[in-house]
């Protein structure tokens, strides 16, 4: 699990270093306007890399396609949830699906400028908070139905030579970057 986990902390302390601030609050008001009034000033396009990284972790980190290890629905019945029944088979799926909504309102938050949209006032940016976690929810759904389940070795090469290297890499320009252009 560690593989992942720490390109999924190096991609968040991205957008900790672009914001200023560790407030949710504050990170949420830092996106707020638009850039030339056409480009939202969501941290996803100042951070591409970093959204990318935390999606790809978030995704392992909830044990979904293809990283669903933990089932490997396609080896067996349900995975270790073949000797559960009822109410505790229905936890374990409800766990999983409660997760997958705290990964993707945390990338609404960071990435997706959290309840600041167009078209509606302040008041109602909760609709705009619900749309980005349905859509990146449907991103979840759609990733399942699409790609195939990657091995146990694949996954630790691809976290430890790809999404490792990547993540220092995106954290030091990034922090290059506050540093000369005062971001």
């Amino acid at each position: 699990m560690i593989s992942y986990e720490l390109s999924y902390g190096l991609a968040l302390a991205s957008v900790l270093l672009v914001s200023n601030s560790l407030s949710v609050t504050d990170i949420v008001n830092s996106q707020a306007g638009s850039w030339w009034h056409v480009l939202p000033r969501w941290s996803v396009f100042l951070q591409p890399v970093g959204f990318l990284i935390y999606m790809t972790a978030g995704i392992a980190e909830t044990n979904r396609a293809p990283f669903d290890f933990p089932e490997a629905e396609q080896e067996l019945v349900a995975g270790y949830h073949t000797e559960y029944s009822s109410m505790s088979f229905a936890m374990f799926f409800l766990a999983e699906y409660i997760n997958m909504v705290t990964v993707s309102a945390v990338a609404t938050d960071l990435f997706l400028g959290g309840w600041h949209g167009p078209f509606l006032p302040e008041s109602l940016g909760w609709i705009w908070f619900l749309i980005k976690v349905g859509a990146l929810l449907f991103f979840y759904v759609w990733m399942r139905w699409t790609l195939p389940r990657y091995r146990y070795d694949q996954l630790m090469r691809f976290g430890w030579k790809v999404l490792l290297p990547l993540s220092v890499v995106n954290l030091l320009v990034t922090a290059a970057g506050v540093l000369y252009f005062g971001l």
